[in-house]
């Protein structure tokens, strides 16, 4: 696990499966059970976490408040309002941390309007990733996506953050490519399949 991720405070907003195995395998890996952070609605699944040792709250603000990396791990329906909610609670920071998002179909510009401070401030870096139903039980394969402003050490947090459940990562250069890796349910053709994809296409039929 990359050193700056073992030293990060983590917040993951959303207690479900796949926030669970990514604690999981940070733990796994030596994470600090106490440098993370759990914002869960539901007490069973808050329960469960607490019972893995992190810290929880229903406070997504509270979850976040000084966390350098946020893991945005809810259902689809209520990202924008829990981003907003998020948008608010880091005002008063001198800098938001870098999120990760794995809210599945939620686009990176979606993301950045709904996370941009209300005084018109640039929003925060985002990270898109999207693993495959494998990672549950760290056998994934994950895609990941970013803008031009997340910085090289950025994207290197969070791929070492997805290490801990998929055997590959592959970070692709068009969104819409992110579905293509995670429809995949093994992980040793992900690297031929992105590059293939990714390549410019020599079709001259002007037909």
């Amino acid at each position: 696990m990359a050193s700056q991720l073992q030293k990060s405070k983590i917040a993951f907003i959303g207690g479900g499966n796949m926030a669970a195995a990514i604690i999981g395998g940070l733990t796994a890996k030596g994470m600090d059970k106490q440098n993370i952070f759990v914002s869960e609605p539901w007490d069973v699944n808050r329960n469960k976490m607490a019972e893995i040792g992190v810290r929880t709250t229903v406070s997504n603000a509270e979850a976040s408040r000084d966390a350098d990396l946020v893991i945005l791990a809810v259902k689809p329906q209520v990202a924008q309002g829990v981003c907003r909610e998020l948008a608010g609670a880091w005002a008063g920071r001198p800098a938001a941390p870098l999120v990760v998002s794995i809210a599945a179909g939620i686009t990176l510009d979606s993301l950045r309007q709904w996370l941009a401070p209300e005084n018109g401030g640039a929003p925060p870096h985002i990270v898109r990733v999207m693993p495959n139903t494998p990672a549950l039980v760290g056998e994934g394969a994950s895609g990941l996506y970013a803008g031009d402003d997340v910085a090289n050490a950025e994207k290197e947090l969070a791929a070492a953050l997805l290490s801990s459940v998929s055997k590959a990562t592959e970070w692709v250069d068009r969104e819409e490519l992110l579905d293509a890796v995670t429809g995949l349910s093994g992980t040793s053709c992900v690297p031929y399949l992105v590059s293939l994809l990714s390549a410019p296409s020599t079709n001259t039929d002007t037909h």
